[in-house]
């Protein structure tokens, strides 16, 4: 179970891991394409998120090409977005090797532990500063060098390979997930104390780190919402629980983020501060963004963008997007996040919410910054995958087979084989 937290781990966070000056999830990304052919490339379906990630290639480089830029962007971020699939077919595979015949909760687990992992590094990167000497020559000292940590640092938590807007993004995610799993995951006293403390742990420290963190438990409480109101199959009863032992772990998180991280709390508490005080669900950036919020007022750069990825002074991601590629590139950006969705559905729509859920709050993320969560899109969809070729199909095998064996002892056997 050990490699496959860790190769997880390092798939969500590859940064914290230097491999000859790139990032980790360069080579698990071509270590696992090179096991996916060396599997004969079982999967139809990856030939089309391949075909997809090129149409998303072919818009970003048309709006670079149209415009005469010497902007390199789209090949870094389609680069990255490849390696990160591959490494995610190498993590299921570990998983299925592993155990067998996992769940998708099971894979959600891993996802949670290792965001949990992370929290807790930056913990112990915060309270001893040898471990944080000892994480940091760990990670790639490219995206933040250690002036740029030692500033940061007097102000929020730094974790290990991340920081900043993805680090509340990340702990989000581990939020929505968490959310979903007390819904459709049947947990005793102790498993059910342990994921709760879990969620108020990377709560609270993915609060310290970046304020983001509060969308994924908002999003994720609307998850518990709607699996209340219309999934017969989620646990009601366990839901409640949770809702009222929250508020009695937030108070036991509160006081023990108050007693480590006082000098972070003005700025950590500031949204619930002025809501309590103000009555106002905001804080002094979250007012700046509506000034960050552009549109392209030229007909051309509304349609194709300038071609040029470079900072214009927006965070905001629809806006970057806009500049950058047009409105044919943000559509491109999310229908292909859209139609990974679409070949991991499922019958059951209460599991397929997790992966709207997911869309939904990248949605809302980029209204503050520009992200994807694809990186976990990718691990969501190869589960199915592997579900679908390793397990169902097999088991609808099995059963045929058995039908036209007692159709032949009947002497009933039809002229053709069933389908």
């Amino acid at each position: 179970m050990l490699l496959p937290l860790l190769l997880t781990f390092y798939h969500i966070y590859p940064q914290a891991l230097d491999v000859m000056g790139s990032s980790f999830i360069l080579f698990s990304g071509l270590v696992g394409l090179a096991v996916y052919a060396y599997h004969h490339f079982p999967f139809k379906e990856v030939v089309y998120i391949l075909a997809a990630t090129f149409i998303v290639f072919l818009v970003f480089y048309t709006s670079t090409w149209i415009n005469g830029e010497v902007d390199d962007f789209y090949v870094s971020y389609v680069k990255s977005r490849l390696a990160w699939f591959f490494s995610a077919y190498l993590i299921i595979l570990l998983i299925f090797k592993v155990h067998k015949k996992p769940t998708l909760n099971t894979v959600l687990l891993y996802i949670v532990g290792a965001i949990a992992l992370q929290s807790l590094f930056a913990f112990l990167m915060y309270i001893s500063e040898p471990i944080e000497n000892f994480l940091f020559s760990l990670q790639m000292q490219v995206d933040y060098t250690k002036e740029i940590m030692d500033e940061a640092g007097s102000q929020r938590l730094m974790g290990y390979g991340i920081g900043f807007f993805g680090a509340g993004a990340i702990s989000g995610i581990g939020l929505v997930i968490l959310s979903y799993l007390f819904m459709r995951l049947r947990l005793n006293t102790k498993e059910f104390l342990l994921l709760a403390g879990v969620y108020v742990f990377i709560f609270y420290i993915g609060l310290f780190m970046a304020r983001t963190t509060v969308i994924g438990m908002a999003v994720g409480f609307g998850v518990i919402a709607v699996l209340y109101i219309w999934d017969n199959r989620s646990e009601r009863k366990q839901a409640k629980t949770f809702i009222i032992s929250s508020i009695f772990l937030m108070i036991a998180g509160y006081i023990f983020a108050m007693f480590y991280f006082s000098s972070f709390s003005d700025w950590a508490f500031e949204l619930f501060t002025n809501f309590f005080e103000h009555g106002k669900l905001e804080t002094k950036s979250s007012n700046g963004l509506a000034e960050m919020f552009k549109i392209p007022e030229e007909v051309s750069v509304l349609i194709i963008g300038t071609g040029s990825s470079a900072f214009t002074g927006s965070d905001v991601g629809y806006t970057r997007l806009l500049f950058y590629t047009g409105i044919f590139g943000v559509l491109a950006f999310f229908l292909y996040q859209m139609y990974i969705i679409k070949l991991s559905l499922t019958k059951d729509w209460g599991v397929n919410i997790i992966s709207i859920a997911l869309f939904i709050y990248t949605l809302v993320l980029n209204l503050k910054g520009f992200i994807d969560l694809n990186l976990v899109l990718y691990i969501i969809f190869f589960y199915f995958m592997f579900y679908k070729y390793y397990v169902y199909y097999p088991r609808l095998y099995r059963q045929v087979k058995k039908k036209q064996k007692t159709l032949k002892r009947y002497g009933n056997s039809p002229s053709k084989p069933l389908t």
